[in-house]
């Protein structure tokens, strides 16, 4: 993750404004302007007050997407803004010009937001608010490839994934340093999207992220994504020490852009607390209990 990151600053580092000036509906716009800060509300028309269509498109074959997307079987790829609503701006990426549910490839629907310091989830050391940009929905599906039995339908998919959220992820964390937000915020509605999330992000909650850390330590090296998924989706992840269900309860977890921010995910007060956790706690599965939901569905997934 940190190799493409870097991959990506570099090519970050080569857009000049004439690059992006050819790709734009407005003509004077500069790299700067294109990530800088800025209401959505100010902008109409552009996605998170800053991104034109066309500017979507140049940064998707800038940072070669395109290729990969080929490289799945998508050859025409369109792209839709909208902002109807000034404060929550949804992007949608389909494969050819059908714009319909069925062509989605990727939807992403985010806004800005002041993150309070010291609320439900988080015990920050600082007392200001930090401007974040949050992540309300984020689709990524390959509706032309189907389920297999190596790679099942995990919960809330009705496709099989891109294969591309690492690139994703790189790609919002140049995004975000460039809008000079403070952090990017995501709650996965599942545990398995807060695992694979957590390449990037952490949570707020050193408690939420020591759940998270060590139900991935415990069960990773014995089932495959799958079986966890499935196992938490259904309540048969078992706490040991209680003997009590590992429920999922989506919670705030962040990419830390802002340097206090990125000290305090680092600092004693956050690892000694997550570290004594993870030490403390133990989880299994519940493999009758599984099995049992497993049988129990119309289409299960796949056998135990």
């Amino acid at each position: 993750m940190t190799r493409l990151f870097q991959k990506y600053r570099r090519i970050a580092k080569r857009i000049s404004p004439m690059d992006i000036a050819t790709n734009f509906d407005q003509l004077e716009l500069s790299w700067d302007d294109l990530f800088s800060t800025g209401s959505p509300s100010n902008s109409s028309g552009l996605f998170l007050g800053k991104y034109s269509k066309d500017g979507i498109k140049f940064i998707i074959e800038r940072f070669g997407l395109d290729r990969q997307a080929r490289r799945l079987g998508f050859r025409n790829l369109s792209v839709s803004v909208n902002t109807t609503d000034p404060y929550r701006h949804k992007l949608t990426i389909y494969d050819g010009p059908d714009q319909n549910r069925d062509h989605i490839i990727m939807e992403f629907v985010a806004r800005y937001q002041q993150l309070i310091p010291k609320d439900v989830d988080a015990e920050f050391l600082s007392h200001q608010p930090l401007k974040v940009l949050m992540i309300e929905w984020l689709l990524l599906q390959n509706p032309k490839s189907n389920f297999t039995t190596s790679k099942p339908r995990l919960p809330g998919q009705f496709h099989p994934g891109l294969g591309l959220g690492d690139e994703l992820m790189a790609l919002f964390t140049i995004m975000g340093r460039h809008l000079q937000v403070d952090g990017i915020v995501n709650v996965p509605e599942y545990y398995h999207t807060a695992l694979l999330f957590s390449k990037r992000f952490v949570f707020l909650s050193p408690h939420v992220q020591a759940d998270v850390t060590k139900v991935a330590q415990d069960l990773w090296k014995k089932y495959r994504l799958a079986v966890i998924a499935w196992a938490s989706a259904t309540g048969c992840i078992i706490r040991v020490k209680s003997g009590e269900p590992f429920e999922w309860q989506p919670r705030k977890q962040i990419i830390p852009l802002q340097k206090e921010l990125r000290s305090y995910f680092k600092s004693d007060a956050y690892l000694s607390i997550s570290k004594k956790l993870v030490d403390e706690r133990q989880f299994i599965i519940d493999e009758e209990k599984l099995n049992a939901a497993l049988s129990s569905m119309k289409e299960p997934p796949f056998q135990l």
